[in-house]
């Protein structure tokens, strides 16, 4: 049965945790204070191999003990690496913040999707992903446009005030309520369809086409992540963009990522496997551009393709992992798909590491090569279900 006020809460949590100041000059700021650009993908790297540990049991206690207390365990826990990065320095200082947000995102990824899924239903679920995900871009836009005024002052004036969104976020989590299935089925005293973390991770290895799209999905999320926060500021140097224009670009970079609102429409139109493959290779070849060129105006377009492009893949992705689980215990299959997602993206990251610190272009070079191989997985893994034909 849908759930409104749920669904408007999250929306409104999404939006107030997307405005983090700092993000327009998210490098520039860890390089300010001692952190540089290896440092930077080998603490990633950490963070996603801690995650990647935490997802699954993260996922078994939301299931056993509710979505509502997850969630504000675990943005309590986000509100806390507000704090601490708001005061690190080095490369002990920022491990510490990543350590605490890793604590965080493994509480709330499957968690948060799962609630919003039970919360809309199955047929406004693209949809309602959509604007989920297009409201943390909105309060990125938002921050984005505010972050010249703060950082022309002190680079930790951004670290400070992106602490008061997030505590407003903590606070909406106390209104939220619970539609956990398993906790409704041990309840009602029927049976359930399969539980626990083995049934899990048997049902993902019996599903090898959604095994195969995790790992596009991971490969997008980095590509993304990598391309248009942490190495877009260098790239922006490369090309001789002064420091005072990174705010304008960065809430240009999330403006477009608004399209995510949209992206059901186009897949209504196209269907999932033509949009996924599509997206993959606008991926790339803007990533492509990045590393064959340093011009101005042509990396700015790159980067706003990649933007877009990711931010329409997120909700589709979410969508259709929420189709494919198998099971009474949602939280913990989709806890389960983030490890998977997560250990891939974390090798990535330290290969993109290197290469960025051998240099700028070689990194763009070899995002865009992986990402381009995405592309070309088979049909099963790109939107089609098991038993579709």
């Amino acid at each position: 049965m849908p759930h409104t006020r749920n669904y408007r809460l999250l929306v409104l949590i999404a939006f107030l945790q997307g405005i983090v100041f700092y993000a327009p000059i998210a490098t520039i700021y860890r390089r300010t204070y001692g952190l540089d650009i290896q440092g930077l993908f080998l603490i990633e790297s950490i963070s996603w191999i801690l995650t990647v540990i935490l997802e699954a049991p993260w996922g078994r206690f939301a299931d056993r003990f509710g979505y509502r207390r997850t969630l504000l365990v675990g943005n309590v826990v986000f509100l806390a690496s507000k704090v601490v990065f708001s005061f690190a320095s080095g490369f002990s200082g920022f491990l510490a913040e990543r350590l605490l947000l890793s604590l965080a995102l493994s509480a709330l990824s499957g968690c948060t999707e799962a609630l919003l899924y039970r919360s809309v239903g199955a047929a406004e679920s693209d949809k309602a992903f959509g604007r989920w995900h297009a409201a943390s871009g909105f309060g990125l836009l938002v921050a984005s446009i505010a972050a010249p005024l703060l950082y022309a002052g002190s680079l930790r004036i951004t670290a400070y005030g992106t602490i008061v969104p997030y505590a407003a976020a903590l606070a909406c989590s106390y209104l939220l309520v619970d539609m956990g299935e398993g906790q409704e089925l041990r309840r009602s005293g029927s049976p359930q369809p399969g539980s626990g973390l083995r049934y899990a991770l048997a049902a993902l290895s019996k599903d090898r086409g959604l095994m195969l799209f995790l790992v596009a999905s991971a490969v997008m999320g980095e590509a993304a992540q990598s391309a248009t926060v942490f190495l877009a500021p260098l790239q922006y140097e490369r090309a001789g963009i002064p420091i005072a224009a990174f705010g304008a670009l960065f809430a240009a970079i999330q403006g477009v990522a608004l399209a995510a609102a949209g992206s059901w429409r186009i897949v209504r139109a196209f269907g999932r496997e033509r949009v996924f493959r599509s997206l993959l290779t606008i991926v790339a070849l803007s990533l492509a551009a990045l590393a064959l060129s340093d011009a101005a105006a042509l990396g700015v377009v790159a980067l706003l393709a990649i933007a877009v492009s990711a931010a329409m893949f997120r909700p589709l992705s979410a969508s259709l992992q929420n189709e494919r689980v198998v099971g009474s215990e949602r939280a913990t299959a989709l806890s389960v798909n983030a490890m998977v997602a997560e250990l891939v993206a974390a090798a990535l990251n330290v290969g993109v590491g290197r290469a960025a610190g051998a240099g700028l272009p070689i990194g763009f070079g070899v995002l865009a090569a992986i990402t381009a191989a995405m592309a070309f997985l088979p049909r099963r893994a790109l939107g089609r279900r098991p038993g579709d034909v």
